[in-house]
């Protein structure tokens, strides 16, 4: 079986959906923000704190290029590095695509996200979106809608692609 990832916005519910499906097709799972967090013993946040985005980038890509997980939920600007979007089309690929005004709903009183200006959240969405849309578009082999459905509905949908 290839290796599976879910792509998409800070937020979209990778890793609730991923640690479902994993569960539900018996295959393991692995977070990549988790992965770099353990190897640095840092929170994303502090991370990106103490060494910058440009190191944490590197680190995410490391992090990618050496999964172990059959299922990958992958950081939100992970697709911004073509090596890494190059990776991703080697396995089956799934954009969790939530509109802004949700994302926001669900972010707003969140605060260990680094590029997320609470002040300013919906012109910061706006403005990643606007940066990642089409790359997000470009990269998956399905957009799978995850505004309306449940955690367990989307991770059905997803599983109807893989069996």
């Amino acid at each position: 079986m290839k290796k599976i990832f879910l792509i998409g916005m800070t937020g979209a519910g990778k890793t609730t959906i991923g640690k479902l499906l994993a569960e539900n097709i018996n295959k393991d799972f692995e977070d990549l923000d988790e992965t770099v967090e353990r190897k640095y013993a840092l929170s994303i946040k502090d991370i990106f704190s103490k060494y910058g985005e440009v190191r944490f980038r590197e680190a995410e890509s490391d992090a990618l290029m050496n999964s172990s997980g059959d299922i990958i939920s992958c950081g939100g600007g992970i697709i911004l590095n073509k090596k890494n979007r190059d990776y991703i089309k080697k396995g089956l690929s799934f954009f969790l695509n939530v509109d802004l005004a949700e994302l926001e709903k669900r972010l707003r009183y969140q605060k260990n996200r680094p590029l997320l200006n609470n002040a300013n959240l919906k012109e910061t969405l706006a403005s990643l979106w606007e940066k990642r849309e089409n790359i997000y578009l470009q990269t998956a082999d399905h957009v799978i809608s995850v505004k309306d459905g449940s955690p367990k509905e989307i991770m059905k949908k997803i599983s109807g692609y893989i069996k």
